[in-house]
C-alpha cells in the first residue's frame, strides 16, 4: 500500500473507532506497512493484540495508546530490526500460566524498544530467546495486587547480549534473568518490588549504576556466577526477609562501589562461593545504617573484602547460629567503631580490628529474642559479658590493616 493510501486508511480507522467509542485495531496498519518502513499512526487509542514479524519502526510519538483490553499479550515482536518508540501499552491479560505481557520479544534480535510507557499489565517486558536487543528508557508501572501475585516488570529468559538501560520499573514483582548471559542492566530504577534484580542460573551478566528503592531484596544471585555488580545504590530493603544483596552458591562475583543503605541485611551470603577456587571480590562498597551489614549462613572461605566502608550499622558482621567469619579475607576496610590509633598517619590502624560475639548476640542465635535487640536488658548483658566474660567470646573476624579514614566511592552515580 502506498504511503498516502496507508495514511488515509489510518485516518478512516481512527475516525470509525471514535464514532463507535472503541479502539481501532492496530494490526491492519502493521500488516499494510512496508518491510523496513516507519509506521506513525495518527494520535489515538488502538487495540491489540498486535504481532510484528518484519523489520519495522512503530513510532507513537508519545500520542499512541495500545490496549490489550485485559486479554492476552498486547504486543509481540518476532524477527529482527524492529523498533517500538513512544507508545503507551496497557491492559494485558492477567493469566500467569500464559505469561500475559504488555510487550514480548520472542525470537527477536537487533531490535529497539525505547521511550515507551507500559502500564497495568501482568508482565511489563518479556524477553524470550531474544539476543542483541536494546531496551531503553521505558517506564514500566505495575497494577494492583499483592507483591507475590504481580507479574515481573522485566523478565529475560534464555536471552543473551541485550542492553537494558535507563528504564524505570515500579510496583512489579521481579526483574529476573534466567538462563541468560552477557546482558548489561545499567542505569535503571527499580522501586517497590520483590526482587529488584534476580539472577537465576544466569552467568556473566552485569548490573551497573542501578537504583533500587524499597524492594524486599535489591539484587540476588542464585546459582549464578561471573557477575559484575558495580556502582549500584540499594536503599531500604526491609521487612522480615529484607536484603540489599544476596549471594547463594554464586562464584567469581565482583561487587564494587555499591552503596547499601538502610536495609535489614546489607549483604547475605549462603554458601558463596561454592567453588573455593573462584573467590568473590568485594571492594569499595559502603554498607551504612543497616540492621546487619554482612550476614553469613555459615563461615565461608574465598570471599575477599578490601577497601569497604562499614558505617552506622547496628551489627557489622554476624554468622547465623553463632560462629565466626574468619575464613573470609578482611583487609584494609574502614570500620566506624575501630578504637585503635594511627600515630604515624599512614591511614592504617596500628592494631587489628576485631569483632567478637558476646552474650549480647543472643538475638542472633535465637530468632525469638530478636524482638529485644538493642533493648536495655541486652545492653546490660553485653556490658557485663565484656567486663567479666562467663565464657570465651567467639572471634567473628579480624581485619589486620583497618583503614582509619572512610573511603570515597562511586555509588552516588546510581541515582536517588
Amino acid at each position: 500500500m502506498k504511503p498516502l493510501a496507508l495514511a488515509a486508511f489510518a485516518l478512516l480507522a481512527a475516525a470509525a473507532a471514535a464514532r463507535c467509542d472503541e479502539a481501532a485495531p492496530l494490526q491492519p496498519l502493521v500488516d499494510a506497512a512496508p518491510s523496513g518502513g516507519v509506521l506513525r499512526p495518527p494520535p489515538g487509542r488502538y487495540s491489540g493484540p498486535v504481532a510484528i514479524t518484519k523489520p519495522l519502526t512503530l513510532d507513537g510519538a508519545g500520542a499512541v495508546i495500545l490496549t490489550g483490553n485485559d486479554v492476552g499479550t498486547v504486543l509481540t515482536l518476532s524477527g529482527s530490526q524492529i523498533t517500538i518508540a513512544g507508545v503507551t501499552i496497557e491492559h494485558s491479560g492477567q493469566r500467569h500460566e500464559n505469561g500475559d505481557a504488555c510487550l514480548r520479544l520472542q525470537n527477536a534480535s537487533f531490535s529497539i524498544v525505547k521511550d515507551n510507557i507500559l502500564r497495568d499489565c501482568l508482565i511489563g517486558l518479556d524477553v524470550q530467546r531474544s539476543n542483541n536487543n536494546i531496551l531503553r528508557a521505558n517506564r514500566i508501572i505495575g497494577g494492583a495486587g499483592t507483591e507475590d501475585m504481580r507479574g515481573d516488570g522485566i523478565r529475560v529468559w534464555w536471552s543473551n547480549d541485550n542492553r537494558i538501560e535507563g528504564n524505570e520499573v515500579i510496583a512489579h514483582r521481579d526483574v529476573i534473568f534466567e538462563y541468560s548471559t552477557r546482558n548489561l542492566f545499567k542505569g535503571n530504577r527499580i522501586e517497590n518490588g520483590r526482587y529488584g534484580t534476580h539472577f537465576m542460573y544466569a552467568n556473566g551478566n552485569t548490573a551497573e549504576a542501578n537504583a533500587y528503592v524499597e524492594n524486599t531484596v535489591g539484587i540476588f544471585s542464585m546459582f549464578s556466577s561471573d557477575l559484575k555488580l558495580i556502582g549500584n545504590r540499594i536503599a531500604r530493603s526491609n521487612g522480615a526477609v529484607g536484603k540489599g544483596i544476596g549471594l547463594k552458591e554464586a562464584d567469581n562475583v565482583i561487587l564494587e562501589n555499591n552503596l547499601v543503605i538502610d536495609c535489614a541485611i546489607g549483604l547475605y551470603n549462603d554458601n558463596s562461593p561454592s567453588d573455593p577456587d573462584r573467590p568473590n571480590i568485594l571492594r569499595g562498597n559502603r554498607f551504612a545504617f543497616n540492621g546487619i551489614a554482612v550476614q553469613y549462613h555459615r563461615d565461608q572461605e574465598s570471599n575477599i573484602y578490601t577497601g569497604n566502608n562499614f558505617v552506622g550499622n547496628f551489627t557489622n558482621v554476624m554468622v547465623q547460629n553463632g560462629g565466626g567469619a574468619t575464613a573470609s579475607q578482611w583487609d584494609g576496610n574502614y570500620w566506624d567503631d575501630y578504637q585503635g590509633f594511627d600515630r604515624k598517619h599512614t591511614g592504617v590502624g596500628e592494631t587489628p580490628f576485631e569483632i567478637y560475639s558476646y552474650a549480647d548476640k543472643l538475638w542472633a542465635e535465637k530468632p525469638m529474642a530478636s524482638f529485644y535487640r538493642g533493648s536495655p536488658a541486652l545492653e546490660a548483658i553485653e556490658f557485663l559479658s565484656r567486663l567479666a566474660p562467663f565464657s570465651k567470646p567467639v572471634l567473628v573476624l579480624r581485619d589486620s590493616k583497618p583503614a582509619t579514614h572512610s573511603f570515597s566511592d562511586g555509588s552516588e552515580a546510581a541515582g536517588g
